[in-house]
């Protein structure tokens, strides 16, 4: 019969009981079950999470994204946190940004596309645009830099024919920023004025922006107040006097240095605001027109003579002494009037003067210069000539005037020089991702090869090294005896009895556990070289 060690194998595991062969079988499956996990916890790869959490409705759309690229995908239970593998998160990314993710939260336009529901109220159709308008803000706004979130809210009246004028439309902004990061004074003002030009009719005065503290950022009324007013003023003069600073710097650098130079303007400005009205008259007249009207009364002859008597002479006899004169003197005037209208024109000048606030009173400008290094390394002072040019060169930099009071003050005094940063140090072997992905990978083989050699190698050995009870002793055979019989797992003892030739005998061909017997003698000198050498040597020992 042919040596056959997977025939003597499977022969040895047939002739064992049925409880011991079931035990065996479930030992079995349980170690590669274990080896199969081992091997896959190696092989995992490291999910990472592909956005922060997202609404039910964007995860299922999300999930669906991913099934049809083929990702794969983990998804927290309690907070929903959707996680890709570490390598694919560029192409996860890039594949859901098709479909306008991350959607921050909110329902945008794509609403509007989706299957409407029969009997839609117009109401709910309002709501829902508008609902869509304040998601599409929200997005637009949290595209910038500084801003981590944000979420708008309109408060719109309804329009109606029977109101002439109903009441203006209002928004609130709240946005969440980055940590350490701030909005600039442009960018609140693009907020504002993007939110009121999305609106209609809304006024960029009735939209208010807060932080995710609940601080205000912008002024909610339009109007100049004594506090907005005041922080006007404040930022027109620290505009004034960085720009002083940044040219009083940039003119002394070249020459002194980088950093050699530090310098601070403090600018008096004055904001008072100034409205007057004057008229004006020009000392020369100009006769536009001139009326003039006389009025003159005569004087007439009167009667003499007692009235109602008869006249001497008759009427018209002449006079004997005024025969020489026959002309008579004409009577004088006994009234008279004139009356003159003269016009004139006369110059006049109306003027309304309104002064800009921020006039320029005073400036007073503070320079610190550094040492020197010479050639030999050591730091010396300025001479006083080179104190005095730069001098000069700060006066031209800000628009010095002596007439206005403006003070300029340059002094040299060594700097103290900061201790060296320490650099960053790199990042270390066990701070390396493929190390742990090493080691995970040697922990993983490792683990499989214990499980090998410990638990799936003595059961393989165990499985066929079942003896059953010898049958009695045969004529002139020799028998094995010793522990490996006794206990039927095997050779447990280095020592092997060897009997007489009656204990010697072995059972003979037609017996059914001869096969048997000669397998596990064969696996004794396979897996035991040494102990089966033992047992033939105490044979030729005892047969002489």
């Amino acid at each position: 019969m042919a040596d056959n060690p997977i025939l003597n194998r499977v022969s040895g595991f047939a002739a064992q009981p049925v409880t011991r062969q079931m035990a065996l079988l479930i030992g079995m499956a349980a170690s590669v079950a274990l080896g199969v996990g081992v091997i896959q916890w190696a092989m995992k790869p490291d999910f990472q999470p592909l956005y922060g959490a997202m609404s039910p409705a964007d995860n299922a759309t999300a999930v669906s994204l991913l099934q049809a690229n083929g990702i794969p995908y983990t998804m927290a239970g309690g907070s929903g946190l959707l996680s890709v593998p570490s390598d694919q998160i560029p192409q996860a990314r890039m594949a859901l940004a098709s479909e306008g993710f991350p959607r921050g939260g909110g329902v945008g336009f794509e609403s509007l596309y989706q299957e409407q529901e029969m009997g839609l109220s117009s109401f709910m159709e309002q709501a829902r645009y508008n609902r869509a308008v304040e998601a599409e803000l929200a997005r637009t706004i949290s595209a910038m830099d500084s801003v981590k979130g944000a979420r708008v809210h309109v408060a719109a009246s309804k329009q109606s024919a029977f109101i002439r004028r109903g009441q203006e439309p209002s928004a609130s902004v709240m946005v969440s920023l980055y940590p350490g990061r701030g909005l600039s004074e442009r960018q609140l003002a693009g907020i504002v004025h993007l939110v009121a030009s999305s609106i209609p009719e809304l006024q960029a005065s009735k939209v208010s922006v807060v932080d995710q503290a609940g601080k205000l950022l912008s002024s909610q009324d339009g109007e100049d107040n004594d506090f907005g007013y005041t922080s006007e003023q404040f930022r027109i003069a620290q505009q004034l006097e960085d720009s002083l600073n940044d040219r009083i710097e940039s003119i002394l650098e070249p020459i002194l240095g980088v950093g050699a130079v530090r310098a601070q303007v403090t600018a008096d400005l004055d904001f008072t605001r100034v409205e007057s009205t004057s008229e004006q008259y020009s000392p020369e007249t100009i006769m536009r027109s001139e009326q003039t009207t006389e009025d003159l009364t005569l004087k007439s002859v009167a009667a003499e003579g007692v009235p109602g008597q008869l006249a001497d002479q008759p009427p018209g006899a002449a006079d004997p002494a005024g025969e020489e004169d026959p002309v008579a003197e004409a009577p004088s005037p006994t009234r008279e009037s004139r009356k003159a209208t003269r016009n004139f024109e006369m110059d006049k000048t109306i003027s309304h003067v309104r002064e800009v606030p921020g006039k320029l009173l005073r400036l007073s400008v503070a320079v610190v210069v550094d040492y020197i290094t010479d050639e030999d390394g050591n730091r010396a002072a300025l001479e006083q000539g080179r104190l005095d040019e730069i001098t000069t060169l700060v006066r031209e930099a800000v628009g010095f005037d002596d007439a206005r009071g403006d003070t300029v003050s340059v002094i040299n005094s060594p700097f103290v020089v900061p201790e060296a940063l320490e650099e960053i140090p790199e990042p270390g072997l066990l701070e390396q991702d493929w190390i742990w992905q090493a080691g995970k990978g040697a922990l993983a083989l490792i683990a499989l090869l214990m499980l090998i050699f410990t638990v799936i190698r003595p059961l393989i050995r165990y499985s066929t090294s079942y003896t059953p009870p010898p049958p009695p002793p045969s004529d002139g055979l020799p028998q094995l005896a010793g522990p490996m019989a006794a206990d039927g797992g095997g050779i447990n003892d280095d020592t092997v009895a060897l009997s007489g030739p009656a204990q010697a005998a072995l059972p003979g061909t037609t017996t059914p556990a001869y096969h048997q017997s000669i397998a596990m003698a064969r696996n004794v000198v396979n897996e035991q070289p040494a102990r089966a050498a033992y047992v033939v040597k105490n044979w030729m020992a005892t047969d002489g």
